[in-house]
Formats: structure tokens, C-alpha cells, sequence
């Protein structure tokens, strides 16, 4: 980038502009944080920088399995950063999948310390039951049957994952406690994010 590119880079931004970023895949334009980033590590390997904090020069693309594989399969990468990369689509896929599921447990994590989160069965039954103000329940995949169902039921419209790494074990450590099997997210900005991450891991790795 030139300065003069820079300078009025900068200059959008502060105007409130967001950057804007070409994805490898589909060729398309976004808005850059609705893309993933990538760096090149210095043997040759390829990062995924999920939280864009890596330094140096990165590659986007869209959060949809198919643009990845695009971007891995036609040498994307390699025209991008001018050098040859070694990429294969499928671990790229689990790599973004994975950074994708620790950025959904560092959530739940952050729920739970800012009081947002409801834990247990019971607990999480009586609020939906109340009409409480909850925006998402989480099931973990190990639930029994009997508590599972009678958790959607009382949803309703609800969103509610079951997401396939969380066991009661998992989820009890991120909420602080032995084990969990239910855990309800109050509206908010978490619990915004928390979807908002969920819709992003669909499109890569499939349904939870």
C-alpha cells in the first residue's frame, strides 16, 4: 500500500467508513470483520489469524466452507502474498472450525462472569417458563433425552444449540461449575455475539 493509499485508508476510517476487504474465493467485497484472516507463517504455512491480531500483511475470506476451499484449490493464497503456501482446504477448514469453537467457549465464559448466563435444568426451565429475556439455550451433547425436550418445548421460538464439543463436563468448566447440561444466555451483546459466532461455524463446519 502506498502512503497516499494509507493515508486515505485512515482518513475513511476516522469518517467512520469500515474497511473493506476482497474475498479470495468468490472475489466479492465485504465489510473486513465479517471476513477471516489469514497470514503466512514463515515456513510456508498458512494462519488462521480469527481475531485479526497476527501482524503483517493478510488475506480474507468469506466465513463459508465453500469460498475456503475455492481459496485453497486455485492457489489463492499463494497469488495473494506472492510466495508459494502450502495449504489443503479440509485442515484449513478444521483450523477455522477449531478457532471458531474457542472463540464460542471464550464466550460462554465471558457470560457467565458478567452474570448473563443461567445454569441448571430448573433454573433454566422456571425462566423460560416466566417469559424471562432469554436469547439463546445451550444444550450439552451428553443432556438426557428427558431434559432436553423438556427444555425446547419450553423455548418455544427460542434459538437452541446443542453444540457437538460441548459435554456436560466442557460446559460445567465454562460456567465455573462440576458439570452443566443446560445453560440459558440473557439478551445482550454476548449473547448476540454467541449467534452471531454460531451462524459463522454452520457455514464452515455444518449444524452443531
Amino acid at each position: 500500500m502506498t502512503p497516499a493509499a494509507g493515508s486515505r485508508s485512515r482518513s475513511l476510517v476516522a469518517a467512520g467508513h469500515k474497511p473493506q476487504r476482497t474475498c479470495l474465493g468468490c472475489r466479492e467485497t465485504f465489510d473486513q470483520h465479517r471476513l477471516i484472516r489469514f497470514v503466512p507463517a514463515p515456513d510456508g504455512t498458512l494462519l488462521v489469524d480469527y481475531r485479526r491480531k497476527l501482524p503483517g500483511r493478510g488475506a480474507y475470506v468469506c466465513a463459508r466452507r465453500q469460498c475456503l476451499l475455492q481459496a485453497a484449490a486455485k492457489g489463492g493464497f499463494s497469488r495473494s502474498f506472492k510466495r508459494e503456501l502450502r495449504v489443503d482446504g479440509q485442515q484449513l477448514l478444521a483450523r477455522v472450525a477449531d478457532q471458531q469453537r474457542q472463540t464460542i467457549d471464550n464466550l460462554i465464559g465471558m457470560a457467565r462472569k458478567a452474570g448473563q448466563g443461567v445454569g441448571g435444568s430448573n433454573l433454566v426451565l422456571g425462566e423460560l417458563q416466566r417469559g424471562s429475556d432469554i436469547a439463546l439455550v445451550l444444550l450439552a451433547k451428553d443432556v438426557s433425552a428427558g431434559i432436553g425436550n423438556k427444555v425446547c418445548l419450553a423455548a418455544g421460538n427460542r434459538p437452541v444449540r446443542q453444540p457437538d464439543w460441548l459435554d456436560k463436563s466442557r460446559l460445567g468448566v465454562l460456567c465455573g461449575r462440576a458439570e452443566r447440561s443446560v445453560l440459558a444466555l440473557r439478551s445482550g451483546p454476548i449473547a448476540e455475539k454467541l449467534l452471531y459466532e454460531f451462524s459463522r461455524y454452520d457455514q464452515i463446519a455444518g449444524d452443531c
